[in-house]
Parts: C-alpha cells; sequence; structure tokens
C-alpha cells in the first residue's frame, strides 16, 4: 500500500564480517500483534515465530561468499514486508608481491620498464585499493572496478623510466581494504621492496674545463672524478703520453712536474663515456720573474743568437 512503511528494524543495518568469522543481526518489530516473523537465508534461516518481537539469524562461522539474509513478517492484515540485510563478506590477500616481468638485469637510465605487482586471493576486489610507493614518496594509487564477491588474484602494472637518482631506491605496493566507516580498520599489506639498479653513462662532478698553473703548483692534482654505474674507468691523454689511470675514482696525482699542454681524462663505462680537459701552463708574470732573476744572476750574459727567438716564446708559454 501506498505510504506504507515496513515495521521492521535490522540491529545492526549491514554488517562486514571476515570468511570464517561468526555473525549475528537482530530484526524487531515495533507491531503488537502479527502472524508471524523470521529470517530467510541460504544459512541461518529460522522457522516463523509468532510470538516474540525479535528473531536473530545467526552463524557460528560464514563460509560462503555471497549470502542475502532476509527478515519477513506476515502482519493480521495478511500483509507481507521484507527487509533485505546488506552482508559484506572480506578475506586479506594471502600475498602481495612485486617483480618485474621479463628480468634482464640491471635498468639503464631513460629506459622505460614494467613492474608488476601481484596479489593473491582477496575478496571483495572492489574494495581493494593499491599504491605505488619509491621510497616514501607515493607514485600512484588506484582501485580495479569488479563486482565478484568471491576471492580473486589481482596484477596491477606500473610504467617507470629509469633515472640515476633512482639507483638504489626501493619500489614497494601496499594493498589496503577499505570497508567504509562501519568496517573494521585493517592493517595494510606491503610487498617485500623491490631494489632499483640503474645503471647510467659517467658525468663528472665539475665538468667545466680547469686552467692550472705551474707557477702555483708544479705537481698539480689532476681530479676528473665522475659519478657513472657501473664504476667508470679512467684514461689520461697527455701532451708527455697517452696515461691508463691506476685510480678508479679518476685522480690523477702525478710523480713527477707536469710538461705544459693539454689533458684530456676520459671516463668510461658501457653505456657512454665524458671528457674532461685540463689546460696545464705555466704564468708569463711568473716567467719573467725568473728572467729578471736570472738577470740579476747574470747581469753579463754571453749573447746568443737564438736569444731573441726563444723570449717570445718564453713569455707566451
Amino acid at each position: 500500500a501506498m505510504g506504507y512503511s515496513c515495521p521492521l528494524e535490522l540491529s545492526p543495518s549491514s554488517v562486514i564480517v571476515r570468511f570464517g568469522d561468526p555473525v549475528s543481526v537482530n530484526c524487531s518489530t515495533s507491531l503488537d500483534e502479527f502472524e508471524g516473523m523470521g529470517w530467510e537465508a541460504t544459512e541461518g534461516g529460522t522457522a516463523l515465530t509468532g510470538k516474540l518481537q525479535f528473531v536473530t539469524w545467526t552463524l557460528a562461522s560464514l563460509k560462503t561468499w555471497s549470502i542475502q539474509p532476509i527478515c519477513y513478517i506476515n502482519t493480521i492484515d495478511q500483509i507481507q514486508c521484507v527487509q533485505d540485510l546488506k552482508v559484506t563478506v572480506y578475506k586479506m590477500p594471502d600475498s602481495v608481491s612485486i617483480f618485474q616481468p621479463n628480468l634482464t638485469g640491471p635498468m639503464e637510465a631513460g629506459r622505460t620498464y614494467r613492474l608488476q605487482c601481484d596479489i593473491r586471493n582477496v575478496a571483495p576486489v572492489r574494495n581493494l585499493s593499491l599504491t605505488w610507493y619509491r621510497g616514501t614518496e607515493i607514485i600512484k594509487t588506484e582501485m580495479r572496478y569488479n563486482d565478484s564477491a568471491t576471492p580473486q588474484n589481482e596484477s596491477f602494472s606500473l610504467l617507470i623510466t629509469a633515472k640515476k637518482e633512482y639507483d638504489g631506491l626501493q619500489i614497494q605496493c601496499k594493498v589496503q581494504m577499505n570497508l567504509g566507516v562501519s568496517g573494521p580498520e585493517l592493517s595494510p599489506i606491503k610487498s617485500e621492496p623491490f631494489d632499483m639498479v640503474v645503471h647510467y653513462p659517467p658525468s663528472f662532478t665539475s665538468p667545466q674545463q680547469e686552467i692550472l698553473d705551474l707557477a702555483v703548483d708544479g705537481k698539480p692534482i689532476l681530479n676528473c672524478s665522475s659519478d657513472g654505474n657501473p664504476q667508470p674507468y679512467y684514461r689520461l691523454l697527455s701532451p708527455a703520453s697517452d696515461l691508463k689511470s691506476p685510480e678508479t675514482r679518476g685522480v690523477f696525482r702525478p710523480l713527477s712536474p707536469l710538461l705544459p699542454g693539454t689533458y684530456n681524462c676520459t671516463a668510461t663505462n658501457h653505456l657512454g663515456s665524458a671528457t674532461k680537459v685540463f689546460i696545464v701552463h705555466r704564468s708569463s708574470k711568473f716567467s719573467l720573474l725568473l728572467f729578471l732573476m736570472d738577470l740579476i744572476d747574470n747581469p753579463n750574459p754571453t749573447p746568443s743568437p737564438t736569444l731573441t727567438h726563444q723570449l717570445p716564446s718564453f713569455f707566451s708559454r
């Protein structure tokens, strides 16, 4: 009938139950007289009772994934009305794991890779959210719209473009079951971390060209240390020779005074190489001072036909 309100109340009005746990819901009526009331359910249904103003649907262990118990009442006016109970049955995943399909070794900077997070045996999927972390930073959170009430296996993918800054960072996926304000607060389940190993070509800590003055230091250290993974190896092309560095860190400490000229230091690994230039010279002011000191020591030098040719090169060296 229009405007008729069913005189039944469920307490609680809906339930969220972990698979296998007990459940109990009261159905009560405000009517003093009625023919009968009861629960209709695939498990835990009750016989029609006309004595009490409430009837309880109860199970010691709920072991069905989809159940819709109905409380009903038959009034003395021959009207039957019903109240459906919403039951959500949940199960946390057996495992959450992260891996890289087609893993071929370390990642290379600039290339894009796919990581996969597998969630085993979870229900209901529609209440699930998955969050990807890089270190402590959230990359993204996603959900899956799946109406199935029974446990499912789900896979989520993440595309990641490798950067050298990511080398050594950990990726994790975290699964949260969101059962609403009336549901239990469940601890999230995290995967084991996936350790990122990123290979990248060498780059110099200070790449700009360096000018070194032999007047200040006759044996200057040539520091061409670079950042690369795997660890770069170094070669130094000098005016005197092509040196292979015994130094894996790219710091050359000359044992004897350096010759003026250009020194090219190259750092190389299998992904590329980088070169840093050192210009080694002796400042002309210092050279002029040496020349003047020489004149003081030898005020009457024997004229040499080559002296005029020596001076310009001496000053400009």
